[in-house]
């Protein structure tokens, strides 16, 4: 009797202990952490991250100027053809584009999962998949994502994020420092045209955006701020009639409207063509006017263009001792004044 008592009590702790560790919150574990996502979203990953999906190509650009190709299962289209990114990190062009396709990611088994939208990541969640939302739209929120995005990889890249976030700083109050405090109607009107791909001349950025931000840091106007502009495309008759100072292209399809703007015979008249003063942009592992790591040497770029006389920098040896720093690779001059002339590593031109 004693025995058969034993027994029952043996397998009734068994069952408990099995019970128990059933119940155990797996972001507790050793071998997972949470971490929280730009939308405040808490999210359980591995507690070390060798494989990531990464399905929006500024971040992908961070990744690559952190050294952190080789954890890529997933990419971007956009991120395999710039020719900076096969330059930084040769085997992208082998890393498949990733999707959301909730089937094809359990497959995968990702440890990471990096979208910019908040509604893509929920879903991915919902199935089980460690997803986080990393979108951002100036200098701060961009500083509080790469953040995110260094504590998730660990190790080395959480201080390569803080010193970027630095470097910001430090870039922010050498140009304003420079500068100094323009009276505003001093302050020229900077248009720039969005040359992701030739959308045209009206083709530009909201208010409220990144150029935004580096417009006003360098000391000048942004057009969209100043007609009030919500969308990313205005009209020619808003965009002439307030006749700008300085334009800046962008993107890789720069080059091109660059060409078209100056055989435009609308836009001969500007001030900005009257005086020579249409620029275009600085062209890396992605649009430096845009996101990515480079674009703390945006900053600075718009700074020696939109106030020439009081900003003078050898931008070639900013972007050698950043790619130092940040990529761990040494660019020669050439190389660099291709960057900054918007070009690929040796040149090359996107069409």
């Amino acid at each position: 009797m004693m025995k058969k008592f034993l027994l029952i009590l043996v397998s009734l702790v068994l069952i408990l202990t099995i019970s128990a560790a059933g119940c155990v919150d797996v972001s507790q574990s050793p071998s997972n952490r949470t971490i929280t996502d730009m939308n405040g979203a808490e999210v359980v990953i591995p507690a070390e991250i060798n494989t990531v999906v990464n399905l929006w190509p500024a971040s992908n650009s961070v990744m690559l100027c952190m050294g952190a190709g080789d954890k890529l299962i997933g990419t971007t289209s956009f991120t395999k053809s710039l020719y900076w990114s096969q330059k930084v990190y040769p085997a992208i062009v082998d890393v498949p584009v990733g999707t959301d396709n909730v089937e094809e990611l359990l497959a995968l088994s990702p440890d990471l999962i990096i979208t910019p939208q908040k509604a893509t990541a929920e879903k991915l969640r919902a199935a089980g998949l460690p997803a986080i939302c990393l979108m951002f739209s100036d200098y701060d929120t961009m500083k509080q994502a790469f953040g995110i995005l260094g504590e998730a990889l660990g190790g080395d890249y959480v201080e390569k994020a803080a010193k970027w976030s630095d470097l910001v700083d430090e870039n922010k109050a050498r140009v304003q420092a420079a500068i100094g405090d323009i009276p505003e109607d001093e302050k020229p009107v900077v248009y720039y045209i969005q040359g992701q791909s030739n959308q045209g001349l009206y083709a530009t950025f909201s208010a409220n955006s990144i150029m935004e931000d580096w417009t006003e840091t360098a000391g000048g106007i942004f057009a969209s701020t100043r007609l009030n502009l919500t969308g990313n495309t205005a009209s020619a008759e808003e965009v002439l009639a307030l006749n700008p100072d300085v334009i800046i292209i962008g993107g890789p399809a720069q080059h091109e409207l660059y060409d078209e703007l100056m055989a435009s015979e609308e836009w001969k008249e500007i001030n900005a063509v009257k005086n020579g003063r249409v620029y275009t942009n600085p062209n890396g592992l992605f649009p430096w006017e845009r996101f990515g790591m480079e674009s703390a040497l945006q900053i600075l770029f718009a700074a020696s263009v939109i106030h020439p006389d009081l900003f003078q920098v050898d931008m070639v040896s900013e972007v050698q001792d950043f790619y130092k720093e940040f990529v761990g690779i040494d660019l020669t001059k050439e190389e660099a004044q291709n960057m900054i002339n918007g070009y690929g590593p040796n040149g090359e031109t996107y069409t």
